[in-house]
């Protein structure tokens, strides 16, 4: 991409972008503001990229503004800014809809985004609604975009964010205990992610076989697998991973 991107926000989202942005296009422009602005500087020192005096300033010197603010922060950051036709806003503010976003950012276009923070390594399952060709393009460069038929999808995709957090609990309880068990702390570690890699790897390596065929293959009658997954059902842990994310759904649809 030739056109010059702007970032709102320096926290810990606009980090992961801004590495994952330098190694997939070093010339990239970017822009850099933040309501502190020795936060933009950190970052702009650290990655490469230009802190400018303020929003407004971001604004007027960028076509393609990514919002990456809290988002009790979204709203009143972007209706302190005069924002020109032409512009698009890419919000990554989880919980904040359309309908409220749309007049803040007028006459400019905004779209919703949801990257993780494997956006450092462009390896990000990124979420865009709805489709804008430049925003695609832009985030294609830090992963796979999957674009939502609608907004509702959208925010049902969201908890697959949370969801992500989540894996690193589970990975960190498997590889305490293996640890527990008397493997050295560091193989523990390697062995628990390897494995979750591996697993990930070879569902995605067959698009159309379901996971549950997968896990099938593997959890053979009699066998470890079989037994631990007996244990995990008849505790309901399957189930309270399900009302997790039945919770956090909660929350964003309010």
């Amino acid at each position: 991409m030739d056109e010059r991107v702007g970032i709102i926000g320096a926290g810990h989202l606009a980090g992961y972008l801004v590495e994952g942005l330098r190694k997939a296009a070093p010339g990239m422009e970017l822009l850099l503001a933040d309501r502190d602005p020795a936060c933009a500087e950190r970052l702009a020192r650290r990655w490469g990229g230009r802190a400018v005096a303020g929003n407004q300033a971001l604004a007027d010197g960028a076509g393609l503004i990514i919002l990456a603010v809290r988002p009790e922060d979204a709203l009143p950051a972007c209706r302190a800014i005069a924002f020109r036709p032409g512009q698009v806003v890419a919000s990554a503010a989880a919980n904040l809809p359309l309908a409220g976003l749309e007049p803040a950012v007028a006459p400019a276009r905004v779209v919703r985004v949801m990257p993780i923070s494997s956006a450092a390594l462009n390896e990000s399952p990124t979420l865009l609604y709805p489709d804008e060709p430049r925003v695609r393009a832009l985030f294609t460069l830090l992963g796979q975009v999957h674009l939502m038929p609608d907004e509702p999808a959208f925010t049902a995709a969201n908890v697959v964010a949370a969801f992500y957090g989540w894996i690193y609990a589970l990975a960190d309880d498997a590889a305490a205990w293996t640890a527990r068990s008397g493997v050295p702390p560091a193989t523990a570690r390697s062995l628990v992610l390897e494995t979750l890699r591996s697993a990930a790897d070879m569902a995605l390596a067959q698009p159309g076989k379901p996971l549950a065929e997968l896990l099938g293959a593997l959890a053979t009658p009699g066998g470890l697998t079989e037994q631990g997954l007996g244990v995990l059902r008849a505790g309901r842990g399957l189930d309270s991973w399900t009302e997790a994310m039945d919770a956090v759904l909660a929350r964003l649809r309010r």
